[in-house]
């Protein structure tokens, strides 16, 4: 009885054949296309990734399977995007450290394995590298609206895996804390870096004005109403009520000293036990170090022993970013 070439019988692997060092050997009967990929490996690269540069990223070729045998062989190649090294490029898992890039630029990356029966297989992923700028931005104003919100204003969502890190923090530390934060977000909006809708803000913006009538004359009060008063910026237009409570509330308010090198990134806000202006030898070497510590802040909770300091690195972000996207 005749049987079409095209169907396949049977296909089995036979053990222990003499002159054979393998100790197995795949036989295939039938259609010689479904033999073919009966034992082709298939190549798995892994999702693909979203980083800022700078990461190290790996690259995860190990849920590949062989289909004869096992994996003889891993190959990484990049076929697309700003050259990189790759170490460790004919293992499963393979590390680059993302290149530096001024707009978000995409790079693929092939992987090709081969099996113990001589056939090869192969599969792309790809990683979107972001600006360390805009990468930065986008966590100053994710942490503003979430951990760094004041104690006072609306609470952390319940989606947020991290607890509040300014509900513990002493007067002196939450009235300056408060100013950077109006501060930073007042800017954002207007620069455009939040493109969100500024509604939530405002609510707990109004809670402030409310709560924090009487300005302080120390540090803390001046960096306080050099919130409130950026905020009144804002506001002017778009909000005349709560423009007109900020102004009444900042009638007897004292800015700081060295409001001119805070505005322009010549001074930054620290403290741990005390509230401190302190002069910057290097505004970028500040920025890139307010960068790294935000940036941080994707894979670690806010102590509320750096929630100043946090909020003091959102705000130097934002005052350097000059347009969303950048």
């Amino acid at each position: 009885m005749r049987v079409a070439s095209r169907f396949v019988w049977a296909w089995m692997s036979l053990t222990a054949l003499s002159g054979c060092d393998d100790s197995s050997v795949s036989v295939c009967f039938g259609d010689v296309v479904f033999c073919n990929q009966a034992f082709t490996p298939v190549a798995r690269a892994g999702a693909n990734q979203t980083v800022v540069s700078g990461d190290v990223v790996t690259l995860n070729g190990s849920n590949s399977t062989s289909n004869g045998g096992s994996i003889e062989s891993f190959s990484w190649t990049q076929t697309s995007g700003p050259t990189v090294a790759l170490t460790d490029a004919n293992k499963a898992r393979a590390t680059f450290v993302a290149p530096a890039v001024v707009t978000n630029t995409t790079l693929t990356f092939r992987l090709t394995v081969v099996n113990g029966a001589g056939r090869a297989g192969s599969d792309s992923t790809t990683v979107t590298v972001q600006p360390r700028t805009a990468a930065a931005v986008v966590v100053a104003l994710q942490l503003l609206d979430g951990s760094l919100q004041p104690a006072t204003t609306v609470a952390v969502p319940a989606a947020e895996t991290c607890a509040s890190a300014t509900s513990a923090l002493p007067p002196d530390l939450a009235a300056a804390q408060r100013g950077l934060w109006l501060a930073a977000r007042s800017l954002a909006i207007v620069k455009e870096l939040d493109a969100n809708d500024p509604s939530s803000f405002l609510d707990a913006a109004r809670v402030l004005v409310a709560e924090h009538a009487q300005p302080a004359d120390d540090l803390p009060g001046r960096i306080e109403s050099f919130g409130f008063a950026l905020l009144g910026s804002l506001v002017q237009q778009r909000d005349p009520a709560l423009q007109g409570a900020v102004s009444a509330r900042q009638q007897r308010a004292t800015l700081p000293e060295d409001l001119a090198a805070l505005l322009g990134g010549a001074s930054e806000v620290t403290g741990i036990n005390g509230v401190k202006v302190e002069t910057v030898a290097d505004p970028a070497v500040a920025n890139g170090r307010a960068m790294t510590q935000l940036l941080a802040a994707r894979t670690q909770c806010i102590v509320p022993a750096n929630a100043l300091g946090m909020t003091a690195a959102a705000w130097r972000v934002i005052a350097a970013a000059k347009a969303a996207g950048e």
